[in-house]
């Protein structure tokens, strides 16, 4: 049974039950931590409408926990606190009536009369649809290479609901892009620019003499969401989706290209339950047209509030693919465990177990963290003796808000490792990647990660971010399976035992990325970059080192920040 052939019936289902619905905040923009500011400075967990390590979020639950802050006793909020509180009403305007703020001067009376639309049409409670575009230009140049680089992003971004029943919401971009050399490194590599689909190399037409040479891709992302019963959230579309509450995710991340998905959201009381039946693509040589082969992923993950401070979260995956290219009927359970089946189906498939918990105290400070669990002998780990299928990841990280007292200073510090060989498996269609990109942490496995963020926003409509990366991984040698390349079979390993953390090719990052942003216009930014990367490895050959500076301007989106 294919995966839409089960979302039709769950459609069927569904309707004339449906209630009033609302799209989701796309991933990556500045809500996301604005948010994570004002449950934090609550000093309690948010039950009544967001679970943090579920994204993207609803828009109108981001503009409840907005608005939960006029109700806080004893929690300071300073003028840009309550600037970023009316920034999550403007973006969400039609969920606030706070946000319905007019334009002073609306484009040829039509056009912008909001200043978060470009065009907003309402007809009574039949249809809301609201467009804008969506731009990111950039030129910048890199230290030792040739031409300049470059964005060139063009699109629109479409939203509304239809009754107030079913929302919907879809974004086209069309984009030329021309990223740092360990960038472009990884998509001649991989086939895949990082987060994206299918590409063609780019050439300006000024020449290279002008530009450097870049990649060519679309890139479209849409969906559909409905609300069966009262705690109960549909969404079927193609997108991404996070699982976690730290920079990286080791059970899900936003790295890998969009893909076809079902999610069944439950809450109530101090649960949130998700599940997502997943549609990925497998392994492939080139971008030569014809069909790519085809696989399929189903994952739980269970929240619950303990107390007022903590969550505690479990989660399970299991990857897979089938000769016949059909949907496993027995993964469609969405409160069954998921080892259980695959066990009795014979174990064929790829499956990962994992834990994550959240604290929030003194209002100012959110430790989150995530274990990841591929497989284990607990005998094994005992005696020490390096078995390569003791296969598991580890992350722990802080966030730390008015730094010292001083207002929208905020840092953030995060630690991730994972064993060799973890995520890979016996067959190409159980590894977990997606589109030749990994669908948790960047680097795969066999590399441990130090992660620090600062954010200031010294002006209400000025934001300064710092990313600061050191990181070591074990890559291949002369073409021996290390265990960091999860692409491989973990069948083609060089040894039973005395496996280790970043055996193999040594190999240490330190990357610092810089963002100086100010927003003239809702959503309209002028950006500033710098970006400096350096790679030093016992094999002199993959040693280097990337600087580049940037300037641009982005309308309706976020940067991708390029951190691997």
């Amino acid at each position: 049974m294919h995966l839409h052939r089960f979302v039709t019936v769950i459609l069927l289902f569904s309707c004339g039950m449906t209630q009033a619905q609302s799209a989701y905040l796309p991933l990556q923009m500045p809500a996301y931590h604005l948010l994570d500011r004002v449950e934090i400075k609550s000093g309690t967990l948010d039950t009544n409408y967001i679970f943090t390590s579920a994204k993207p979020y609803i828009r109108f639950n981001a503009v409840l926990l907005a608005e939960s802050t006029d109700n806080m006793d004893g929690v300071r909020f300073s003028p840009t606190d309550r600037y970023n509180q009316y920034y999550i009403y403007k973006d969400n305007n039609e969920w606030s009536y706070w946000g319905l703020i007019p334009s002073k001067k609306p484009f040829l009376k039509h056009f912008y009369k909001y200043p978060a639309d470009f065009l907003r049409l309402k007809y009574y409670d039949e249809l809301l649809l609201k467009a804008s575009p969506v731009l990111h230009m950039q030129l910048g140049k890199e230290q030792g290479v040739k031409g300049i680089r470059y964005i060139n992003t063009r699109g629109a971004e479409i939203r509304g609901m239809i009754n107030e029943q079913i929302g919907f919401y879809t974004l086209l971009t069309d984009n030329q892009v021309s990223y740092p050399d360990y960038a472009q490194q990884f998509t001649q590599t991989y086939n895949a620019v990082p987060g994206e689909g299918r590409v063609k190399d780019f050439n300006s037409m000024l020449g290279d003499s002008i530009f450097a040479p870049g990649h060519d891709f679309f890139h479209v992302r849409g969906y559909v969401t409905f609300q069966p019963v009262e705690r109960v959230r549909l969404q079927f579309g193609h997108d991404k989706n996070f699982i976690g509450n730290g920079v990286r995710s080791l059970f899900l991340s936003d790295f890998s290209n969009n893909y076809l998905f079902l999610k069944i959201n439950t809450q109530v009381w101090r649960l949130n339950y998700q599940n997502l039946f997943m549609q990925l693509t497998g392994q492939f040589k080139n971008n030569a047209d014809g069909a790519l082969p085809r696989k399929y992923a189903a994952m739980h993950h269970l929240s619950l509030n303990v107390t007022k401070r903590l969550n505690l979260g479990l989660f399970e995956s299991v990857i897979y693919g089938r000769e016949n290219g059909g949907f496993e009927l027995s993964y469609l359970n969405p409160i069954i465990f998921y080892r259980a089946v695959e066990y009795h189906l014979g174990s064929p498939d790829n499956v990962l177990l994992g834990m994550d918990v959240k604290y929030n105290f003194l209002k100012h400070f959110s430790f989150y963290g995530q274990f990841l669990l591929d497989e284990f002998k607990f005998g094994e780990i005992k005696d020490q003796t390096g078995w390569w299928g003791n296969k598991y990841g580890l992350q722990a990280g802080l966030k730390y808000i008015d730094v010292a007292g001083v207002s929208n200073l905020d840092a953030q510090i995060e630690f991730n490792t994972v064993r060799p060989y973890t995520y890979t498996h016996n067959t190409e269609s159980g590894n977990y990647t997606h589109f030749n990109q990994p669908l948790a942490h960047p680097l795969g496995a066999n590399f441990r990660e130090t992660l620090a963020v600062l954010r200031y926003k010294p002006h209400k409509k000025v934001d300064v971010k710092l990313n600061l990366l050191y990181a070591q991984y074990g890559a291949d040698t002369d073409s021996v399976n290390w265990g960091g390349n999860i692409f491989l079979l973990n069948t083609t390993r060089p040894q039973e035992y005395n496996n280790h953390l970043l055996q193999g090719n040594r190999t240490n990052i330190v990357l610092a990325d810089f963002l100086l942003s100010y927003m003239w216009r809702h959503n309209f930014w002028f950006d500033f970059t710098y970006t400096y990367r350096r790679q030093k490895a016992e094999n002199p050959a993959q040693t280097n080192t990337d600087q580049l500076f940037g300037l641009g301007i982005r309308l309706n989106m976020a940067r991708k920040e390029l951190l691997f």
